[in-house]
């Protein structure tokens, strides 16, 4: 009996002196052997098979903690919990927040629990012992509830503390979108008003605007496609619907060049001439007129459909 309290006790040790029936049953344990320790009282149950070390302190994470041990990977902390975790200035310990895949129910009156759809979609880090969301998907749930000056100074303190960069965050976006998606709309928007302090990538743009068309419901355009007549190399574009013949070039800062543009326009005619409709969406359209872009894609898809 001692040697299970043994095997135990770094499991404890490193989960703010909780344990779940599974790290039990791996440490050789069984039901029996919980019961004898609740009925002795050296234990204590705080969840659906989680079991906590009476006279252990008592701290706001092992509060978190124990719901997310309760239900297993991959629950993780979120939203203004793992906020809090992350240091977050602004955002102190709170009612324990966790997210959990959609199907599985897990209600408790203490604990916000939260369904999701897409936390395959994220990173899971370990923060003072507990499971969280990634810094980049913590700043785009909390992009539901903050504003786009108070997300902006998130974003600003991620980025000076070198714990996320515009990178991370557009590449976030781009795996999260969906139409209806909450945060979606209010990160990519906070980015694309901000970026430009910095020089926007050509990569960055492509997934930026992937998302704006997913969070818009537009179907997912081919990434890169190359398009050729016959055995003849034509032109890579940027993103395309090949089976309407529908090229969007997205024009960076690199594309203010002449020697740029002197390339990109015989490009350009040869799609024309073969066929193919082409938009060109600049960076500075994109920040300031995004609705604009939508309209003209489905114009272009509602013409090459009806044709």
């Amino acid at each position: 009996m001692a040697r299970l309290d043994d095997r135990l006790l770094p499991v404890f040790a490193t989960q703010h002196w909780l344990v779940s029936l599974d790290d039990i049953r791996a440490a050789g344990g069984s039901h029996r052997a919980v019961t004898h320790r609740l009925r002795s009282g050296r234990w204590e149950k705080v969840d659906r098979s989680v079991f906590r070390l009476v006279g252990a302190p008592r701290t706001w994470e092992a509060t978190l903690l124990a719901p997310i041990l309760s239900v297993g990977p991959p629950a993780v902390a979120s939203h203004f919990a793992a906020a809090a975790l992350h240091g977050i200035p602004g955002f102190g310990q709170g009612r324990p927040e966790i997210a959990i895949p959609r199907g599985r129910e897990h209600r408790r009156a203490h604990a916000r629990v939260r369904s999701s759809t897409d936390l395959d979609r994220c990173d899971r880090v370990v923060l003072s012992g507990v499971p969280a969301t990634d810094l980049a998907r913590t700043i785009l749930d909390l992009g539901r509830y903050l504003g786009d000056r108070r997300l902006l100074h998130v974003i600003e303190w991620g980025r000076r503390a070198n714990k996320v960069d515009w990178s991370a965050l557009i590449s976030t976006l781009a795996r999260h979108a969906r139409q209806g998606r909450p945060g979606i709309r209010r990160l990519r928007r906070v980015i694309a008003a901000n970026i430009d302090r910095d020089e926007v990538t050509d990569s960055d743009f492509e997934l930026l605007f992937l998302a704006f068309l997913a969070e818009r419901g537009l179907p997912t355009p081919a990434l890169h496609h190359r398009v050729t007549d016959g055995e003849r190399f034509v032109a890579e574009v940027d993103l395309a619907y090949p089976d309407l013949m529908i090229a969007i070039e997205l024009d960076g800062a690199i594309h203010l060049e002449a020697e740029v543009r002197e390339r990109d326009l015989p490009r350009q005619n040869d799609l024309v001439l073969l066929g193919w409709t082409v938009l060109r969406f600049s960076w500075r359209r994109f920040v300031e007129r995004p609705d604009g872009i939508i309209a003209e894609i489905q114009a272009a898809r509602r013409s090459a459909l009806a044709a």
